[in-house]
């Protein structure tokens, strides 16, 4: 019985992942129909489309039709257990293994992979944050002309 509800939660949670690198259009066909949707401006480099799936919120940060950064949280803002932070994690994982890494911020546990992309966990917001070395640039960079996030499409 146990086997079987790790194999199911597994499951649900294996779909819900930040795919750094994907396009809006491989987001959108991973995770169906956003709630919303924002362009790049000059007050932030980066687009923002925002997904549920299962019982999760997915906020997946665009630059140049490319996903740079996700927020995923619990549609009803509860922590997260160690088990489904490791599932989402192991899920974009791009072939190497995330390191836990001391966090500047008590409020948060911190890990890196060999591509420089970061997950935080938001001890008191109960969020996960990825994190990609080009979107850690563009937040530590003058705002460029932005460049227009395709609108997203999607079929039923």
């Amino acid at each position: 019985m146990l086997r079987s509800a790790i194999l199911f939660f597994t499951l649900l949670t294996i779909p819900l992942r930040a795919n750094l690198g994907e396009t809006v259009e491989q987001c959108v066909k991973r995770y169906g129909k956003p709630n919303s949707f924002s362009e790049a401006g000059a007050k932030s480099p980066f687009g923002t489309i925002a997904f549920t799936a299962a019982s999760y919120t997915l906020i997946v940060f665009v630059i140049n039709d490319k996903e740079v950064g996700a927020r995923v949280s619990k549609v009803d803002k509860s922590a997260f257990t160690d088990a489904e932070m490791k599932n989402i994690m192991d899920a974009d994982s791009n072939g190497s293994a995330w390191t836990s890494t001391p966090s500047t911020d008590p409020t948060c546990l911190q890990w890196t992979r060999d591509d420089k992309a970061t997950v935080l966990y938001d001890k008191e917001k109960h969020m996960l944050i990825f994190t990609s070395e080009v979107m850690a640039n563009a937040l530590h960079s003058p705002i460029p002309t932005p460049v227009p996030t395709p609108k997203p499409t999607y079929t039923n």
